[in-house]
């Protein structure tokens, strides 16, 4: 029995469509329709995704925002310095404005 040189070829290819997966295409054309040249690729994202590109956005803002700020305070210094030397610390209405504070914390 003789095998013509063209059904092997189409033999063949057939075997390396089974082993690879792919597609062999017969002329330019065809190939370029079944690759899908002309396409463009596209990714969305969720909205889940969204939001967290939002908030990233928003931390890398606030984050800058909090380093363009002063280590100390210096109003603030200057307040509790005069709270200090007035003894506003020592008074029954501060002990008593702190532990409710504390409280509400904790509860």
């Amino acid at each position: 029995m003789l095998i013509s040189s063209v059904s092997q070829s189409q033999s063949m290819q057939g075997e390396l469509r089974k082993v690879d997966g792919t597609r062999r295409a017969k002329s330019g054309e065809q190939a370029s329709k079944e690759s899908g040249a002309g396409r463009t690729d596209r990714s969305d994202l969720s909205a889940d995704g969204r939001k967290r590109r939002n908030v990233e956005g928003e931390v890398r803002m606030l984050s800058s925002m909090v380093k363009g700020q002063p280590d100390v305070r210096t109003e603030r210094v200057e307040e509790a310095r005069i709270r200090v030397s007035s003894g506003y610390y020592n008074t029954e209405s501060f002990a008593e404005t702190l532990a409710a504070k504390i409280i509400d914390t904790v509860v």
